[in-house]
């Protein structure tokens, strides 16, 4: 009984080996379509990271223009100006009783 078991045993061994041999061009094409799309896999979850965190930056960089040009309105409003010229630039307001004005056509 024994023998009959190694004996068996080395049948099916040798049915896989033969199995194996026969079939060598088929796993070696499917390990390699395995490969391909773990790779591809890899590959897409690294761009769809790279596409959130320039989507995170594209809004950041929205709201940082939006605050500027708020700023900028703030800033070159006439009210202000006219306020910083006064207080800083000695001006006044201009009265124009006092204006005179020359022809320069004669």
């Amino acid at each position: 009984m024994i023998k009959e078991l190694i004996l068996n045993k080395n049948e099916v061994l040798n049915d896989v080996k033969i199995g194996l041999s026969r079939h060598k061009l088929s796993l070696l094409v499917i390990m390699t379509s395995l490969l391909a799309l773990v790779l591809y896999s890899q590959l897409n979850y690294k761009i769809d990271n790279e596409i959130v965190k320039l989507n995170a930056e594209k809004n950041y960089l929205i709201a940082e223009n939006f605050k500027l040009k708020n700023q900028i309105t703030v800033l070159s409003s006439p009210e202000r100006i006219s306020k910083i010229a006064k207080q800083e630039g000695g001006m006044k307001k201009v009265d124009y009783n006092q204006v005179r004005f020359i022809d320069v056509n004669e």
